[in-house]
Order: structure tokens, then C-alpha cells, then sequence
């Protein structure tokens, strides 16, 4: 299959789709912590549970929309399918009780605190 600037776009696209798909929601519990337990990836079951249903959400979109962008026809398409896709996104983590920037702050915490990471991977694996 040859190689276009459109293919090299959409997985630019696409990435930056995956991207936030994994830094998307925080359930409202986490606001209520204080900034050291939050620096310190202390989260209650309920902000766990909340951000898992989350995640979930934004995983299964981010699975609908990879073939749409995929297949966008132009930059200005695949734009409009990411814009979309983080709508729903949103939409899903603030259903969940999280504002985005909230979803991203657990999903970094995670990241650099294996020990939860490990946690979240496993509970957004099991339905």
C-alpha cells in the first residue's frame, strides 16, 4: 500500500486519539482530596471505581473512532472525527463525576505510581 501525507496525518491523528483516550476522566471524589493524597495516588474505592467506568467509556471509543479516522479522506475529516470523539470522551468521564482535567491528573498519577497503574490496567480490563 503506498504512503500518503493524508496516511501520515490520520496516524498522527490517531495518536493523538489514543492520547486522550488514556488521559480523559476523574470521578468527583478526587476533588475532594487534598493535593498530597492526590500527588500520592492515594484514591478511595469510590474515585477507583468511578474513574474505571470512565476509562472504560473512553477505551471503547477510542476503539469505534481508530477506524473512522483511519479511513478520513482528508487532515480536515480526521479533525473533525477527533474533535467528535473527544466530545464523547468528555462526556463519558464527566458522566462518571470527573472533569477532564481531573480523568488526567489519576491517569498520570498512574503513570508514574506502577503499583496503581497496575491496579487501574487490571480493572479496565475486567467488564
Amino acid at each position: 500500500m503506498l504512503k500518503t501525507p493524508a496516511s501520515g496525518a490520520r496516524r498522527i491523528v490517531v495518536s493523538a486519539l489514543f492520547a486522550m483516550a488514556v488521559c480523559v476522566a476523574v470521578p468527583a471524589n478526587a476533588v475532594a482530596q487534598s493535593g498530597q493524597e492526590i500527588a500520592q495516588g492515594t484514591y478511595d474505592e469510590a474515585t477507583i471505581d468511578n474513574f474505571v467506568k470512565a476509562a472504560r467509556q473512553v477505551v471503547a471509543l477510542r476503539k469505534q473512532y481508530e477506524p473512522k479516522l483511519e479511513a478520513a479522506p482528508t487532515k480536515e475529516a480526521a479533525q473533525k472525527l477527533v474533535d467528535e470523539a473527544r466530545g464523547h470522551m468528555s462526556a463519558a468521564i464527566a458522566s462518571a463525576g470527573f472533569t477532564d482535567a481531573e480523568y488526567m491528573e489519576i491517569a498520570r498519577t498512574a503513570q508514574a505510581d506502577p503499583t496503581l497503574r497496575a491496579r487501574l490496567e487490571a480493572l479496565v480490563g475486567t467488564p
